[in-house]
């Protein structure tokens, strides 16, 4: 059985292989490329990974994306879609709790960057899985927020975080995880 993180990392290549390596993504300044390098160097290189919030570490980020941004494109790819047996997000459980979001997100992001793109409708399990991670997304965007979200998807429930004045964002799943981590101008949300 494949998990939904293993499914999203597959799409996630393949749409980055049909737009091409300099093709935009939601992740601004980014282009396939930097996005590929990106999650190579989260699962493969744990120390550099610690750049994206560590400033310590921001040099040896540095080198790791030059090093992986100068190979093919085609290999780079293939390590997107092939991570280490080593890595937590290899283990069968830790690998969808790492890696659903992650991948379903920047998926999203190469494939909303384009100018005709439609919404994915996802089964209902999957959904429920978007469903159970967006639940967890509400609270560091809560921290940001002025007030109190609340977050609702017909047919999944209704979960919310934070205080204050509210904000209710409605949706599919994955509209809501859109929203939720930024994408607003692109998650086909209800928001009031």
């Amino acid at each position: 059985m494949t998990s939904l993180a293993r499914a999203e990392r597959l799409r996630l290549v393949a749409a980055a292989r049909a737009a091409g390596e300099d093709a935009p993504t939601l992740c601004e300044g980014w282009t396939t490329r930097d996005l590929a390098t990106h999650l190579v160097i989260r699962e493969r290189e744990p120390v550099a990974a610690m750049g994206i919030m560590v400033p310590a570490f921001e040099g040896r980020l540095e080198d790791k994306e030059r090093d992986y941004a100068s190979m093919p494109y085609s290999e780079l790819l293939g390590l997107v879609a092939a991570p280490p047996k080593w890595t937590p997000g290899a283990w069968p459980g830790v690998g969808s709790v790492m890696n659903t979001t992650e991948y379903l997100v920047h998926h999203e992001d190469i494939r909303r960057a384009e100018l005709e793109w439609f919404p994915r409708r996802l089964s209902r399990k999957d959904n429920a899985t978007v469903w159970a991670q967006a639940r967890f997304a509400p609270l560091p965007y809560a921290a940001k927020a002025k007030g109190r979200t609340v977050i609702v998807s017909p047919g999944f429930g209704t979960h919310a975080a934070g205080r204050g004045e509210t904000t209710t964002v409605t949706g599919e799943p994955v509209e809501i995880l859109l929203w939720l981590l930024g994408r607003t101008d692109h998650a086909l949300v209800d928001v009031r």
